[in-house]
């Protein structure tokens, strides 16, 4: 019986009290003491359930220019990566085609194989087949890659 009766003066000792605290103690809505060890909720606030959650007056927004500086990065590795690749490549096909000369052999951009017979300006004949001497011209863009001799042979 004394383990009841220390619970029932533990109990009152506990509940809260009827009288409510003066008005002009009473934090405004939304302001109050920063708490020394946050809440962390399932909203990331460091509000308890059920609350308004606690106001730094003396924080910042968050400025604009923070995300740009993570922004202008990005766009310049993915400038790096996707055009600055392309380019070199453009680069390299344009100074081949500009090197191109008689006997060269070649392939097209549809993948026929062709051996260069002269070079006229922007144009080039080709000689598609040796037995039948058939010979076709194209334009220099249609060029894919002129094929080393001593690649053909390993």
């Amino acid at each position: 019986m004394p383990e009841l009766a220390l619970f029932h003066s533990l109990a009152q000792a506990s509940a809260p009290t009827a009288t409510p605290e003066p008005a002009v103690n009473r934090p405004a809505p939304g302001v109050g003491p920063v708490p020394s060890a946050p809440v962390s909720g399932a909203s990331g606030s460091t509000a308890a359930p059920g609350t308004a959650p606690v106001v730094d007056p003396k924080a910042q927004p968050a400025s604009p220019w923070g995300s740009m500086m993570l922004i202008i990065p990005m766009l310049l590795i993915v400038y790096f990566v996707l055009f600055r690749g392309q380019n070199k490549t453009e680069k390299k096909r344009k100074a081949m085609i500009a090197e191109l000369k008689k006997g060269d052999r070649i392939m097209t951009i549809g993948g026929m194989l062709a051996k260069v017979v002269s070079v006229d300006g922007d144009e080039v004949v080709l000689k598609i087949d040796e037995a039948a001497n058939v010979k076709a011209t194209y334009r220099k863009s249609s060029i894919q890659e002129v094929i080393d001799p001593e690649e053909k042979k390993s």
